[in-house]
């Protein structure tokens, strides 16, 4: 009886901390949409809401992702726990593949929260820069000025979808 006490206290355990791995990408998105919001107000950008759900579209992409190595961690950690249960053999039963995505989640959110607002500017200001270039080429024609404009707008509608 004191056996299965221990199992399920076990089980309770890591259960629990596989909680709080899951939830840890949930403070890493949280914090990296603070950062982002923040970066767009020093330039003075309008927040949206598409770039807001580009917030969500990414957590959908990481929890998917999250999921799937849980699942296997669920497969690894059955397979050890009848070991250790039926033949003796003493393996942590631990998610330890989930845990990995999980600092890897947050590994990309830190790197983008430390990414400086004046850089995404920058970069911004050389594709500007590019497209003055286009339209100075094409001055006198209206026609390649309207189809300069239209693929720089296409080009860069999809641009920097990590932040508000």
């Amino acid at each position: 009886m004191e056996t299965i006490s221990v199992e399920i206290e076990k089980l309770i355990v890591i259960t629990c901390i596989t909680a709080g791995i899951l939830a840890s990408p949930i403070l890493f998105i949280a914090f990296d949409l603070w950062a982002g919001v923040r970066k767009a107000r020093e330039r003075g950008e309008k927040i949206t809401s598409s770039r807001l759900r580009c917030t969500f579209a990414k957590t959908a992409k990481y929890y998917n992702t999250l999921l799937a190595l849980l699942v296997i961690d669920a497969i690894q950690m059955a397979g050890f726990w009848y070991m250790d249960i039926y033949y003796g053999h003493p393996i942590p039963v631990f998610p330890f593949i989930t845990l990995l995505g999980a600092i890897g989640v947050g590994i990309i959110e830190v790197k983008s929260i430390f990414e400086k607002a004046d850089e995404k500017t920058r970069h911004q200001a050389s594709d500007v820069a590019l497209l003055a270039g286009e339209l100075a080429k094409h001055k006198t024609d209206p026609a390649e000025i309207a189809r300069a404009i239209v693929e720089f707008m296409s080009k860069n509608s999809g641009h920097d979808t990590d932040h508000p």
